[in-house]
């Protein structure tokens, strides 16, 4: 039985996917997962609750509110959203080493 268990704590690991977070261009935060971005939907006293930001996607993502994972819900629309994830993240990076260049300029 406990050998059961093992294997089935196991597949659900594998299954789970890993997840990150960025940040919008707002500044809010952004759960990556499967090269999908979620946005903070609603926090209860014990779970984080996040939505696709593709609009009409059905996909879930419930964290605890330390950012562990705790599971996903529904499935994505058929479109992809690592396209999307990689002009985020590239968009993010530039804003970032602008704020460097200009933190750079003003004290030359």
């Amino acid at each position: 039985m406990a050998e059961a268990f093992v294997t089935l704590t196991s597949e659900i690991q594998a299954k789970s996917p890993s997840i990150s977070f960025i940040n919008s261009n707002k500044g809010k935060p952004l759960l990556v997962a499967d090269d999908y971005t979620f946005k903070l939907n609603k926090t209860t006293t014990s779970t984080k609750y996040w939505i696709c930001t593709i609009n009409g996607c059905a996909a879930k993502v419930h964290t605890d509110l330390n950012n562990g994972l705790l599971k996903t819900v529904g499935n994505h629309s058929p479109l992809s959203g690592k396209e999307k994830l990689e002009v985020r993240e590239a968009r993010e990076k530039m804003t970032h080493l602008k704020k460097h260049f200009l933190t750079l300029n003003i004290s030359t």
